[in-house]
C-alpha cells in the first residue's frame, strides 16, 4: 500500500517536471520512506499511545459514498453469489449454530457476513443491511455471563477462531451504526480471554496460527475505550500465538510439507503480518525486517504464480514453484487484507 502511494506521489511529480518544463527547474524532489506519522487524526480513530502512531488510517465503512464502475461491480456482487449465498449455502441457514447456539456454526457465516455486510453498508440497501442486522443480533444475543459468545460447540472444542472472525463484523457495523453495545460487548469478551489460563489460550490448530486476527480487534477496541488491560491481553495474543517472526521457510518444513500447518497458504497470508501488528505495541524494528524477510523469502521461492501471488494449492510445496501452480480465492482475500493491515 505504501508503494502503491509512494508511485502515485512520484508519478504526480513527474508530471509537473514535464508540465513545467522550459519554464522552471525543479530541483527538491526527494524520496520519503514512509508518510509523516506525527500528530494525531482530528477525524478517525487512530492509535492511542503507547501504540506508534498511524501514517495512514482505514476510513470507516459507509464513509465513502460509491459511484461509477465500482458501484457497478459491488451491484453485480449483490447479484451474484454474495449477495444470494444464503439461498444455495447449508452454513446460513435457520438451523445454524450462530442462531440456535447449539449444532455447527463455525467459521464459514462469519466469513460471509464480513464481506456481506460491508457490501451492504457500502451500497447503502435497507433489505440486505436488515439481513446483515439479523446474523449481528444473533451474535450479540448469543453472549453469556462470563464473556463468552457464539455456539456452544466452538466452547465445548476450546476453540476461538470463529469469533476470531466474528469480532471484525461487529468491528464493521459499528463503523457503521455507532451501536454502543458492540464496545460492550467486545469489552466483555476480551477480559474473558484475559482470565483463560495461559496454557490453555489458543492451544493449537487455526486459533493458534491466526491468533493475530484476535490480535488485531483487541487494538480497534483499546483505541476506542483507552482501556489500559487491553495491551496486557494483546501481549498474551501474541505470546501465544504460532511464530511468524522467525523464518517461515525451513528445511524440516519442506521435508513435511504435507504435515505442516505453516506452509498452509491462508495462514501464510494471514501470519506475514502479524509481527507487524506487535511492533505498534513494542516498537522492536526487528519485527518489521521479520516481515520484510519472510515476504521477501516467499515470493522468492514461490513468487512466480501468475497475477502477483505465491504458488500454494492448497500448501506451498517444495519444487513446484513455476507458474503453472495454481493459488486459490481465499488465499489472495487474505494475502490483501494483510497488505491493507500493512
Amino acid at each position: 500500500m505504501k508503494k502503491i502511494k509512494l508511485l502515485a506521489i512520484i508519478l504526480l511529480a513527474f508530471s509537473q517536471v514535464i508540465f513545467l518544463e522550459g519554464k522552471t527547474k525543479v530541483t527538491d524532489l526527494k524520496l520519503k520512506d514512509s508518510p509523516p506519522a506525527a500528530g494525531k487524526n482530528s477525524y478517525y480513530t487512530g492509535n492511542r499511545r503507547p501504540l506508534k502512531s498511524n501514517p495512514l488510517i482505514k476510513l470507516p465503512v459507509g464513509h465513502i459514498e460509491v459511484r461509477g464502475w465500482l458501484l457497478s461491480q459491488l451491484q453485480l456482487m449483490r447479484s451474484g453469489f454474495t449477495g444470494r449465498l444464503t439461498e444455495i449455502s447449508k452454513f446460513l441457514q435457520e438451523d445454524s449454530g450462530w442462531l440456535t447456539r447449539r449444532g455447527r456454526g463455525w467459521e464459514e457465516m462469519p466469513y460471509w457476513l464480513k464481506g456481506y455486510g460491508d457490501l451492504a453498508y457500502l451500497l447503502r440497501d435497507p433489505q440486505m443491511i436488515a439481513a446483515a442486522r439479523k446474523w449481528i443480533e444473533a451474535i450479540l444475543a448469543s453472549q453469556q455471563e462470563d464473556g463468552y459468545f457464539g455456539p456452544v460447540d466452538n466452547r465445548t472444542a476450546n476453540d476461538l477462531w470463529p469469533n476470531m472472525e466474528a469480532l471484525i463484523c461487529l468491528q464493521s457495523y459499528y463503523d457503521y451504526s455507532h451501536d454502543g453495545r458492540v464496545l460492550d460487548f467486545m469489552s466483555k469478551y476480551f477480559r474473558y480471554e484475559l482470565k483463560i489460563p495461559e496454557e490453555q489460550f489458543l492451544p493449537g490448530s487455526w486459533q493458534k496460527l491466526r491468533g493475530g486476527e484476535n490480535l488485531e480487534s483487541v487494538y480497534w477496541l483499546y483505541n476506542r475505550t483507552g482501556e489500559k488491560w487491553l495491551l496486557d491481553l494483546a501481549s498474551k495474543i501474541y505470546r501465544r500465538t504460532a511464530d511468524w517472526a522467525s523464518p517461515v521457510l525451513t528445511a524440516e518444513r519442506d521435508r513435511h510439507w504435507e504435515e505442516s500447518s505453516f506452509y498452509h497458504g491462508v495462514n501464510i497470508a494471514m501470519g506475514l503480518k502479524y509481527p507487524a501488528l506487535y511492533y505498534q505495541q513494542t516498537g522492536e524494528r526487528q519485527l518489521l525486517e521479520a516481515v520484510e524477510r519472510n515476504y521477501q523469502q516467499l515470493m522468492d521461492a514461490y513468487g512466480q504464480q501468475p497475477g502477483g501471488m505465491f504458488a500454494a494449492d492448497e500448501n506451498i510445496r517444495p519444487g513446484y514453484n513455476d507458474p503453472r501452480q495454481g493459488a486459490e480465492t481465499c488465499t489472495m482475500v487474505e494475502l490483501m487484507s494483510t497488505f491493507e493491515s500493512l
